[in-house]
């Protein structure tokens, strides 16, 4: 008989203590070896975001307004950031808020006017030193009549919006 500490043990409890101890550290190196896989994946999602965001955040991308269909063109070039004035057949939209119905704005322009104005004044804010470049992209509902339309045109210059971007979606050129 061995003797371990203060306790006699027989020969098959010593090779069961044995085992047992080897259990244990096996279970042990699982868990350690878990614990770094679990660590390596979540390295890898951080890296797949950052990714993620730097790839969509330099390719600007215009979220079109619910309930406009753009037209399409044979020629577009890439929009600039810059505010949305959505119109659809009946209702008119500013960065994807309702200003009202194209009805009521095109008799009182007033509420756009004062939406208009409100965001030039934000920028100015938050780009003391530089230029207010005045620049809006239209989209326009495919279905809008084109006077409607070139009445709104007609608004955005007296909120010193003179630079207005069409939004459209391009069907190649031939």
């Amino acid at each position: 008989m061995a003797q371990l500490g203060a306790q006699e043990l027989a020969v098959g409890t010593f090779q069961k203590h044995l085992l047992s101890r080897k259990q244990k550290k096996a279970k042990l190196k699982r868990v350690m070896v878990a614990g770094l896989t679990l660590t390596s994946m979540v390295d890898m999602f951080s890296l797949l975001v950052i990714f993620l965001l730097q790839t969509f955040s330099t390719s600007p991308e215009l979220m079109v307004t619910k309930g406009v269909t753009l037209p399409a063109a044979i020629s577009a070039r890439e929009l600039e950031d810059s505010p949305v004035l959505a119109l659809t057949t009946d209702e008119v939209y500013l960065d994807q808020k309702l200003v009202g119905k194209v009805s009521a704005l095109l008799s009182d322009p007033s509420p756009l006017m004062g939406r208009l104005n409100d965001l030039r004044e934000q920028w100015q804010r938050s780009h003391p030193s530089q230029k207010f470049t005045g620049i809006i992209s239209l989209q326009a509902d495919k279905d809008v009549p084109s006077t409607t339309v070139s009445m709104f045109l007609g608004v955005l210059p007296t909120a010193t919006y003179s630079t207005v971007q069409l939004a459209v979606v391009s069907r190649g050129g031939s």
